[in-house]
């Protein structure tokens, strides 16, 4: 089985995360689960109350960038 993606988005590493544990908590002993995006596009942001300007800010987060029909996660041992 295999959960796949209907739209356009992005994910941020700690979504990803927390839908892997959500996945687990219902996958008996037999199962295994695929993690199949990972979150290499980093995201930058300036601290709050800094002047424009003095160029661009540090990465804050990490997402990946999702596509229609790109699958995330693949189970085995599921039914």
């Amino acid at each position: 089985y295999g959960l796949k993606a209907t739209g356009r988005g992005r994910l941020t590493a700690r979504q990803i995360e927390a839908a892997r544990r959500a996945i687990n908590r219902h996958i008996k002993r037999g199962g295994r689960i695929w993690i199949r995006i990972f979150p290499d596009k980093p995201i930058s942001q300036k601290p709050a109350e800094v002047r424009m300007g003095n160029g661009k800010g540090n990465p804050e987060y990490w997402v990946a960038e999702i596509q229609p029909g790109k699958v995330l996660y693949e189970m085995e041992g599921v039914s």
